[in-house]
This record gives C-alpha cells, sequence and structure tokens, in this order.
C-alpha cells in the first residue's frame, strides 16, 4: 500500500494458458491491499471456469458501455470482446488488472508509469495442457497457440518483468517482488 492516493496500476498479461488467472488469485489472497478489476467479456463461460472470473454479457451490453466510455481498456480478441471498465479503486489500494497482451498495450499507452508483468508458460504444450484442463474448445486452443509467440513478443517489449510460471509460489513470489520493489520507488519519489 502506498500513501500518494493515486494508486499504482499492476498488470498481469501473457498469453491464454499462461496462468494469469491463477497467480492472480494468490495475489489477491495474500495482499488485500491490491484491488482486482474484473474484466467484462462477450464470449460464454468455459464448462469447467467459476461464475466470477469475468462479467459475462452479451454484446449489445457491451457495446453501451463502450459508448458511455466505461471502459480502461478494451479489445475484440478472436471473435470475443474483452474489457476492463474504468475502475473505482478503494482509498489505500493499487489496482491489478489481469488481461491479454493487447490490453496491457492499451493500457501502457493510457497510463506510461503502470507495471507490466508478462506471464510465459514453460513452454507450448503445458501452456496447451492448461487451455486443455480449462475447458477451451480445440478450435480455440489453436488459435491461442498460433498467437502465442507474436503476443509474447510484443508483451516482452512492453513488460518491466517477465515471470516464467513453471512453478506457482516461485511465479507468485517473483510478482510480489516485483509489487514491493513498485511501492517503494513510489515511496522514495
Amino acid at each position: 500500500m502506498t500513501e500518494d492516493p493515486a494508486p499504482i496500476v499492476f498488470v498481469i498479461c501473457g498469453a491464454g494458458g499462461a496462468g494469469k488467472g491463477t497467480l492472480v488469485t494468490e495475489l489477491v489472497e495474500r495482499d488485500d491491499s491490491l484491488h482486482l478489476s474484473r474484466s467484462w467479456t462477450t464470449r460464454p463461460r468455459r464448462p469447467n471456469e467459476s461464475k466470477d472470473a469475468y462479467v459475462y454479457v452479451t454484446e449489445n451490453e457491451f457495446v453501451e458501455r463502450i459508448a458511455e466510455d466505461g471502459f480502461y481498456e478494451w479489445a475484440t480478441f478472436f471473435d470475443y470482446r474483452y474489457g476492463t471498465p474504468t475502475p473505482d479503486v478503494p482509498a489505500g489500494k493499487d489496482l491489478l488488472l489481469e488481461i491479454d497482451v493487447q490490453g496491457a498495450v492499451a493500457v501502457r499507452e493510457r497510463q506510461p508509469d503502470a507495471v507490466v508483468v508478462l506471464v510465459v508458460p514453460p513452454d507450448r504444450r503445458e501452456q496447451e495442457r492448461r487451455m486443455r484442463s480449462r475447458g477451451d474448445s480445440e478450435n480455440h486452443i489453436q488459435q491461442r497457440l498460433d498467437a502465442a509467440e507474436a503476443e509474447e513478443q510484443t508483451g516482452g517489449s512492453l513488460a518491466d518483468a517477465v515471470v516464467l510460471n513453471e512453478e506457482l509460489q516461485t511465479a507468485v513470489a517473483e510478482i510480489e517482488s516485483i509489487i514491493s520493489a513498485a511501492r517503494a520507488e513510489k515511496i522514495k519519489k
């Protein structure tokens, strides 16, 4: 937590199957001074996905929110829309965003001082296994795998840090260190 009322924006991004959601869940459980902004999507919920993984909305609801300038960032990715609502961060908390690389690019343009962390899986086989275990369709898995290399290149050039998500607790500890360092730097200013 920082004394400055303006929150630090932490972005956890990566390709599908990198493990962003698992890492973010762990981070939020450990650090109550992080405010997670829940993304909206027009895609249907996956079979094994929790009901609060996203705010699931219709195309019309999403378009209405765009018209109201209600998104911090949004993008269309493989026929579905994803977006981060304009956040209302409680006092004393920092903002945590779990988004894809395309969303991270938009956040960086809007908020140049955001702390961007690119999460990468150990290899494509593990990335594929993760997507399959969460219930992604075969077509969706192939689309994500085909896009992963380009996403990681873009994300790598954008990110302040790259974290290999091979072992959960190690990856979480690495991100916690990045968060602590950013907060310490802000206090110095």
